[in-house]
């Protein structure tokens, strides 16, 4: 990190913004509107400086301005991409965008922080070097190994034993020649008992599935006839795809749970998937289940569940994915695991 000081004495150059009013500034929402004439010209200034990250016929993009600004007495670098679409720049920071067109209002901060980064990209220019000194642990992206992140991993000696137990249970074959309602909620069942125990306690099959599963059956749980093979079939093909979810046998609020889809005509045998990997220990013990129940099924990325919960996974820091999180400075332990992604620079004309 670099002192506040350090910049003026180096490069006679003195963030006039912090990093908070950046954050008092930033849209509420999603994404804001302004319509400051002055600011599309900053906009426009800054980005003729350099040539274009991305570029078709349609829109042009720069993804990595830097904006300089102070926070708790040092100077750090904020990455900002840039998108010009249709004459309009819209400015995308961490998290938000806004959006710039030409017009009449004022906005004092937005121009001010354009113009600061006009200035400092002389600096940038001649040493891109500060870059990487200067982004904050908490903004820069990277990446770390879950076994960094999580508690309680799986053992590796077990990952190899699941591995091995449903590969010998693929090996031998076995296929379904259709399945009825019954069937499906029975295999359903199996599931619910291996990943939730005791409080399973007491349920049909039908009341576990009413008690975890999305609820959006398409009329599912309404077939007459529950022990027919034929009846199942038919709602599958031609009921089924209403819209709702009704092999989302555990819900989660957050993308989806757990799958459990029943065999069909492409695919004699179920198919079990996880999808929010808060759920992956119960993935594990229903596939775990299914396997000692002779159940044909395929396990949709066992491996790849396997390797979150024994840690040989890895999470991206400061960026979405599919395992991620976000670097807090209280977090010390961490740092030193972090293999932090190399800032990249555009290329100045």
């Amino acid at each position: 990190m670099i002192k506040a000081e350090e910049i003026k004495g180096l490069y006679n150059f003195v963030p006039k913004y912090t990093f908070s009013q950046l954050e008092q500034n930033l849209p509420q929402g999603f994404e804001a509107k302004i319509q400051d004439g002055r600011l599309y010209k900053a906009v426009r200034r800054l980005t003729d400086k350099v040539y274009p990250t991305e570029e078709n016929s349609y829109e042009k993009k720069w993804f990595d301005f830097y904006l300089p600004l102070k926070r708790r007495g040092y100077f750090i670098l904020v990455p900002m991409g840039i998108v010009l679409y249709d004459k309009r720049f819209f400015l995308a920071f961490p998290h938000s965008n806004v959006e710039v067109l030409t017009g009449k209002e004022k906005n004092e901060f937005y121009l001010g922080l354009i113009q600061q980064a006009v200035e400092f990209s002389r600096i940038l220019k001649k040493d891109s070097m500060i870059v990487a000194k200067a982004i904050p642990f908490d903004i820069r992206t990277g990446r770390v190994l879950g076994k960094y992140v999580l508690e309680d991993l799986l053992p590796i000696e077990k990952k190899v034993e699941i591995l091995k137990l449903y590969g010998n249970h693929v090996k031998r074959r076995k296929k379904s020649c259709g399945v009825s309602l019954s069937g499906y909620l029975n295999a359903a069942a199996l599931c619910y008992r291996a990943a939730f125990g005791s409080k399973t306690n007491g349920l049909t099959a039908e009341q576990m599935y009413r008690s975890w599963a999305d609820g959006r059956d398409c009329g599912m749980l309404e077939i007459k006839n529950r022990k027919s093979k034929k009846n199942f079939s038919h709602w599958l093909n031609a009921e089924s795809h209403c819209g709702g979810h009704p092999f989302e046998i555990v819900f989660s609020w957050h993308g989806h749970g757990i799958h459990l889809f029943p065999p069909g005509l492409n695919s004699p045998y179920f198919t079990l998937r996880v999808t929010n990997y808060m759920y992956a220990l119960a993935f594990l013990e229903m596939v775990k289940a299914l396997i000692k129940n002779r159940i044909p099924f395929k396990a949709h990325k066992l491996e790849s569940v396997l390797d979150y919960l024994s840690g040989e996974s890895y999470f991206t820091v400061n960026a979405y994915a599919e395992h991620w999180i976000f670097y807090s400075h209280e977090d010390r332990r961490l740092l030193r695991h972090i293999e932090w992604d190399e800032p990249k620079i555009l290329r100045w004309k």
